[in-house]
């Protein structure tokens, strides 16, 4: 598959997706699109936007579920507010949800995104009706090793075409994807993995939330791990981990697995960051808890 820049912008410029304006955190992008049942609000990872979220949320939930995917703060047309915290983002979440008059959500995050949803479902417990969390970091008061997202220069469009077209094997190591298990994979899974590595062009409309993940969003549970109080939450939780995921460690994982209340855990011993080559078990399992909430 051929990464296209230009490609990249024509699509996120002829999408159609909606703005709505908040008086207090800017401009929040989002899209919605109406089905049946109980809204899945999907919160996206570091270098995505609500549209890698609609990419991911499609493959892993049933045909006829309504869907709503934001752009977090600094990702595409959403603004980075000076208090681009967390807890202003689940606040920005929040009037989102007002103003669609949506009272009632089943939260997916990935990665990043695992933060503010572990957040919202602290401060908004009678809206979230249910938790599942892919690939996701927790509170941990083991000190943070290394850099907690790509490193600031090489977030350039022209560079990360570059990395996607001559380097994709090493791109996909970084998730934990190895060229042996990527070559022998399913062909829909291979489909899934590159759709995702599309959707991280264009990357420069992305920087600002990139960097805020990186600096505030990745470091909050360890430097306020006293604000995620997980055994409060009351929504049954779904996790899935793979336990050679290279970003988001299984042992912090399992660390604050042990403090959920209503918790069931899929571990898969290959798949990385993104659970490649696990996509039809992980929907199952994610068509289930649904059907049981």
């Amino acid at each position: 598959m051929k990464f296209s820049l230009n490609e990249a912008y024509k699509r996120i410029e002829s999408d159609e997706y909606s703005i709505f304006h908040s008086s207090i955190y800017g401009k929040i992008q989002y899209k919605l699109e109406k089905k049946e049942g109980t809204p899945i609000l999907f919160i996206h990872g570091i270098t995505g936007g609500y549209d890698q979220g609609m990419i991911s949320a499609k493959g892993l939930v049933p045909d006829n579920i309504t869907l709503l995917s934001i752009s977090r703060f600094g990702y595409l047309q959403s603004d980075l507010p000076d208090d681009s915290s967390p807890e202003n983002q689940c606040k920005a979440f929040k009037s989102l949800l007002d103003e669609l008059n949506i009272d009632d959500v089943v939260l997916i995050a990935t990665s990043a995104g695992g933060t503010i949803a572990l957040k919202f479902a602290l401060m908004f417990p009678s809206i979230c009706r249910g938790l599942i969390l892919i690939g996701s970091g927790y509170p941990s008061l083991l000190k943070i090793k290394g850099p907690t997202g790509p490193p600031s220069f090489l977030l350039h469009d022209k560079i990360f075409e570059f990395l996607l077209n001559h380097m994709k094997y090493m791109m996909l190591n970084m998730f934990g994807i190895s060229k042996k298990e990527y070559k022998t994979g399913l062909k829909e899974d291979k489909e899934t993995v590159n759709q995702i590595l599309n959707s991280l062009l264009p990357i420069n409309p992305r920087k600002e939330g990139i960097l805020n993940d990186t600096y505030v969003t990745n470091t909050d549970m360890i430097q306020n791990y006293n604000d995620y109080g997980l055994e409060n939450i009351e929504a049954p939780i779904l996790i899935f981990h793979g336990k050679n995921d290279p970003m988001a460690k299984y042992e912090r994982m399992i660390e604050a697995s042990k403090r959920f209340k209503n918790l069931k855990l899929v571990s898969y011993e290959t798949g990385g960051h993104i659970l490649f080559g696990h996509g039809k078990e992980t929907k199952q399992h994610i068509k289930k808890f649904l059907n049981e909430l």
